[in-house]
């Protein structure tokens, strides 16, 4: 059984990258990889501009006129101010272009208006209150590396840098689908043996959230013929995701009937929840995961395997977030298996705290209710005492009192 550190080294020799690549304006680019190192459109700031509204001058008129400069003109933004007349002061906002001659934006706080003069502080130096063009970025400078991550904040950085379209890998394709002759949807009513299936949807909006085109394959039954047919109709995705059937039982088809049509990496992680996870390929394109019925052993290795696989895809790197944290409560167990705890983290007197959250058991989803992340516990790891420092894995950022 592969330890987890060994289990991801595996999945990740065994993606074969994204290819295609295509350009998509703006508002579609946040949440894609970029594809081709991006560079500047333009310098920005695209020229000498006011920090503050205030008064533009040459800081060596100052002590030849007594600091006191008439007041000639005004710049604002849009403007293209004329050159600042010598000996004089011109009026700025913020933002507005520089006049050629002033070195210097003294703000209107600091300066006394009387009878059409400024008068000016003698403290003021060449430079004061000025964007400089270009010191934030320039024209050809590269500003995003393949790989890279879209981001909302990453759209209004491309948007001033005058890129009206980027290019991106296109969206893999992904069929999702949950097995077992228990599963049915709701709102049909359960007759006995039967449960509800929750899988899916979970898979499906995980991997739309990672760029992604998704295919709901529904719920096949645990029959052989069906699950084969399935798999070798998989050539047309590059991943395909299933939920149960990865274990040992003799109805446990998923894995079996995998490694008939593909290749099996790895099977068995030793993991808590999730060890039975199997992770392999399907002819020359497609990623085959097999991830476990329970819902929380699927939610957990689909944030492990699933989700560094896409980023992988995408030649892009993938790292778990972990920050030390204070146990807000005591835990025990056996040691054997790296465990991932559900668990309400939270900050407290500036401190990060975790909360191991009642009802772990794999098939237990009322706790994700409180769910904003993980507390990580190696293999050899028994437990930690309340007031413990111990490993937080964040899914949220929203992690207030």
């Amino acid at each position: 059984m592969l330890t987890l550190k060994e289990a991801q080294a595996a999945l990740l020799a065994g993606i074969v990258p994204a290819q295609a690549v295509e350009a998509v304006p703006l508002a579609q680019a946040a949440g894609r990889f970029v594809a081709r190192a991006l560079r500047a459109a333009v310098d920005n700031p695209a020229f000498d501009n006011s920090a503050m509204d205030g008064y533009a001058l040459a800081v060596a008129d100052l002590a030849t006129q007594g600091f006191a400069l008439p007041l000639a003109g005004e710049a604002g933004c849009g403007d293209a101010p004329a050159a600042l007349a010598p000996g004089t002061a011109m009026r700025i906002f913020t933002g507005a272009p520089l006049p050629a001659g002033a070195d210097a934006v003294v703000i209107q706080e600091d300066v006394k208006l009387h009878d059409g003069k400024v008068t000016i502080p003698r403290s003021v130096q060449p430079g004061q209150n000025i964007r400089r063009r270009a010191e934030d970025f320039g024209v050809g400078e590269i500003l995003y590396e393949p790989g890279r991550r879209f981001t909302y904040y990453d759209i209004a950085l491309l948007g001033a840098a005058g890129i009206a379209k980027v290019p991106v890998y296109a969206r893999p394709r992904a069929l999702v689908v949950a097995t077992g002759n228990e599963l049915v949807a709701p709102p049909t009513l359960l007759e006995p043996g039967q449960i509800y299936e929750s899988n899916r949807l979970p898979t499906i909006l995980q991997l739309q959230d990672l760029g992604a085109e998704v295919v709901d394959g529904g719920v096949a039954r645990d029959d052989p013929a069906a699950l084969r047919a399935l798999l070798e109709r998989s050539g047309d995705y590059d991943f395909v995701v299933t939920s149960g059937g990865a274990s040992v039982g003799e109805r446990d088809l998923v894995k079996q009937i995998f490694a008939e049509i593909g290749k099996i990496d790895f099977w068995k992680v030793k993991i808590k929840p999730g060890k039975p996870v199997a992770f392999g390929r399907v002819g020359d394109r497609t990623h085959f995961f097999a991830l476990p019925g329970n819902p929380v052993s699927s939610l957990v290795t689909f944030k492990l395997f699933v989700e560094p696989a896409l980023y992988a895809w995408h030649r892009s790197s993938w790292t778990l977030p972990e920050f030390p944290a204070i146990a807000a409560n005591e835990f025990r167990r056996h040691a054997g298996r790296m465990e991932f705890l559900r668990a309400r983290l939270y900050m407290e007197n500036g401190r990060l705290m975790a909360r191991a959250l009642k009802g772990q058991g794999s098939h237990m989803l009322g706790p994700l209710r409180e769910t904003n992340g993980f507390i990580k516990l190696d293999e050899d790891s028994t437990g930690f005492e309340e007031g413990a420092t111990v490993t937080a894995v964040p899914l949220r950022l929203d992690i207030g009192a």
